[in-house]
């Protein structure tokens, strides 16, 4: 059976958008093959490569599997992006002028699986890309798969990060699980059930509603890497900054994220 074909709006930054990516892979279920993005669903794998003369996703997947994959393809890459009004809009400011000129169409990525994201997240809280990434392989390790029962079963004991954060961990599991909180409900829903749980203050949900909520203008001001590539001193200053990148904050986040 041939690939399944995503079209896709251009610029599509697909080699930059996989050099992101690559920092941030699911350990064990996610890799990059020279060009490629591979991952591992549902027993089978799924491959998706682009094709730049005809601006096309092509998907290689078991057939079993191909709808969801398809769904979940356009929603990592966000593949209905229209770059022009955002690159357009955010090029009028001289510290993104010559970044977004250097990588039109620059989006932020989705994500394949929101249970997955909001885990890596929650590790992530006040550490380096390079420590979230070791502390999800180490989750994984002991979870086997990342799933809600998967997280709940493990031990999690001296897993290298602070206590309050595994109860985190272990809580927002135990939400999913129980159906506190739907995943796959509209963001504002999602984003206050979220905020009911102990561990996801603003950066958290704001950082998850660039990602799952699709929300072009959130922008979490004291994020460690935003503030070390803007060069702003304080949150409130880098605040005041991006104050001219409204409506699109979140896009703007997306090329400062690319240039750390």
């Amino acid at each position: 059976m041939p690939p399944a074909t995503i079209k896709v709006r251009t610029p599509f930054p697909w080699r930059r958008l996989l050099g992101y990516l690559s920092h941030r892979l699911i350990p064990s279920v996610e890799r990059i093959e020279d060009t490629s993005f591979v991952r591992h669903w549902s027993g089978s794998e799924v491959r998706v490569d682009y094709d730049d003369a005809t601006a096309q996703l092509q998907i290689t997947c078991a057939p079993k599997i191909r709808e969801d994959a398809l769904r979940r393809v356009r929603f990592l890459f966000q593949t209905d992006h229209d770059s022009g009004p955002v690159d357009a809009h955010l090029s009028q400011s001289q510290p993104l002028r010559s970044i977004v000129s250097a990588c039109p169409g620059l989006r932020p990525l989705g994500t394949w699986s929101e249970f997955e994201l909001c885990c890596r997240t929650i590790l992530g809280q006040q550490v380096t890309v390079a420590a979230a990434n070791t502390l999800m392989r180490r989750l994984i390790d002991r979870c086997g798969e990342l799933i809600p029962e998967g997280v709940l079963a493990a031990d999690l004991e001296k897993l290298g990060m602070p206590g309050a954060r595994v109860r985190t961990l272990q809580t927002f599991a135990r939400a999913v699980k129980e159906g506190q909180v739907d995943l796959h409900q509209g963001w504002p829903q999602l984003d206050r059930a979220l905020a009911s749980l102990p561990g996801f203050g603003p950066w958290t949900r704001t950082y998850l509603a660039i990602r799952m909520g699709r929300d072009p203008d959130a922008f979490p001001a004291t994020d460690v890497g935003l503030l070390r590539v803007s060069g702003a001193s304080s949150s409130g200053q880098l605040l005041e900054l991006a104050e001219v990148w409204r409506p699109y904050r979140a896009f703007a986040a997306a090329y400062l994220w690319m240039q750390g």
